[in-house]
């Protein structure tokens, strides 16, 4: 163990790193990513959220490799024999993040293009598409070239002699732990997203009931994804102290907030929130008038609900939910001997209002009509208006 006094040491800066991300995920965290994921839904329509999105996601690429420039020079002062001493979990550590790194400058290279597309679409052409794919295949591979340079000992002293000062180091310590915080912002928005959560349900779910099944699995999946998102900027500090027991208890504790998030969280059973995107209803009917219709003229009653915005009252008959990430999740309203009456289907974002609904609950759902009847009344894009 290490004295308090000492954790700003040079050799103990990636501890400090750790506790500064566990603090952030304990305090912080929530408030951030409530405020991003808000920001992220008004980019899908406002302008001005798009723009700063894009301008957000080009600094944090730019901003790679700042800190290793900065910090070469007194990192192999401090650790001449880094390379000397340098083992093969080393090797592994760093071609791991090699891959990682020049996939997340691809996806941010694309998203920031995306958002700007939509901004300015004027732009749009096959010409600016192909820019943007060389952009993007030479880009991360330069900036990768120069990061990567921070592990191999200078032969000569920078030209720029600012890089060879106390300042230059502190300054790269700032900007590698920014560039951690940043990473950890992404990927909280990301795991809070209702895409992840829909894929995390669908993973995990127990076919048998058993709760432990839906833990373990979760537990695998929280701490892969943790260390997908915080091994690789971590790994500046890490293959210095990676051989202290120290070391790996921190980076575990820095995650632990999001990691037990991700287990323990069960969808909520109280509908206080409003539901999302209702309209005034073409149709207000209960689910055994539309059995009625659909076995009077099956045909007649689909043309008549297709694409249109219909109130369904019924009771809770049956509960589908699939663990392939291709299938929604569906309720079946009504019926008898098992086969409900209604089918309706919900999209992503109402996984968890679908999952926690009960059978014989009556309900009101606003649903859209499909176009595919196969064994009853479809509907799509669900989501609930009332649940006494």
């Amino acid at each position: 163990m290490i004295e308090l006094k000492n954790i700003f040491a040079r050799r103990n800066r990636g501890l400090l790193l750790d506790a500064i991300v566990f603090l952030f995920q304990l305090l912080l965290i929530r408030l951030l990513t409530t405020l991003s994921l808000g920001f992220v839904r008004q980019a899908e329509e406002n302008l001005l959220p798009k723009i700063a999105l894009s301008l957000f996601l080009v600094g944090l690429f730019f901003l790679q490799p700042l800190g290793p420039i900065l910090k070469r020079w007194s990192f192999h002062q401090h650790f001449k024999s880094f390379e000397r001493d340098s083992s093969g979990l080393t090797g592994f550590m760093l071609s791991i993040y090699k891959f990682f790194y020049i996939a997340a400058m691809w996806i941010m290279i694309y998203l920031a293009y995306s958002y700007l597309i939509e901004v300015f679409p004027d732009f749009h052409s096959e010409r600016a598409e192909k820019i943007v794919v060389a952009v993007a295949i030479v880009l991360p591979v330069l900036s990768g070239f120069v990061i990567f340079t921070y592990f191999r000992r200078p032969k000569a002293p920078p030209r720029w002699k600012f890089l060879m000062t106390p300042q230059a180091e502190a300054l790269g310590d700032l900007c590698m732990f920014l560039n951690v915080i940043c990473f950890q912002m992404l990927f909280s928005v990301y795991v809070s997203s209702p895409h992840f959560w829909n894929a995390l349900h669908k993973i995990t779910r127990q076919a048998s009931g058993e709760f432990f099944e839906g833990v373990s699995g979760r537990l695998y999946i929280a701490c892969l994804a943790a260390l997908l998102a915080y091994f690789p900027p971590r790994i500046f500090y890490l293959v210095v102290d990676q051989h202290r027991k120290i070391t790996w208890f921190m980076m575990l504790l820095a995650n632990l907030p999001l990691i037990l998030t991700i287990v323990f969280y069960a969808p909520s059973s109280q509908f206080a929130k409003p539901p999302k995107s209702l309209r005034e209803p073409s149709f207000t009917v209960t689910a055994a008038e539309l059995h009625g219709e659909y076995e009077a003229n099956h045909q007649a009653a689909m043309r008549k609900y297709l694409g249109q915005y219909v109130n369904v009252t019924g009771r809770v008959q049956t509960r589908f939910f699939p663990r392939s990430l291709e299938l929604d999740d569906e309720i079946g309203l009504d019926g008898k001997d098992g086969f409900p009456g209604v089918y309706c289907s919900f999209d992503e974002d109402q996984v968890e209002t679908a999952e926690a609904l009960e059978i014989n609950q009556m309900i009101t759902l606003q649903c859209v009509g499909s176009d595919r009847w196969p064994h009853g009344p479809a509907f799509k894009h669900c989501v609930l208006v009332r649940a006494p």
